[in-house]
């Protein structure tokens, strides 16, 4: 999986939950699980970016993924 495609899994995963996307989620797909440090790099790199806030919840159970959560706001705005 390359970085760009790890990246666009994790956008069409949030548009597809209304600008949301769990580390449950993540780690149920099988295409982001199958490389968890392209997939952690690109998540990262999108928690940072404009627009897109990541978020940590203590029980959240997750395995690799770096954070419980993102919340892509451009998304969530929209009626997806």
């Amino acid at each position: 999986m390359t970085y760009e495609d790890a990246t666009r899994r994790l956008v069409e995963l949030a548009r597809a939950n209304g600008g949301r996307v769990t580390a449950a989620q993540v780690e149920a797909d099988e295409e982001l699980s199958s490389d968890h440090a392209t997939v952690s790099a690109a998540a990262r790199a999108l928690g940072g970016g404009t627009n897109v806030f990541s978020y940590d919840e203590e029980d959240d159970e997750r395995d690799w993924f770096p954070f419980s959560g993102l919340v892509l706001s451009e998304l969530s705005s929209q009626h997806v």
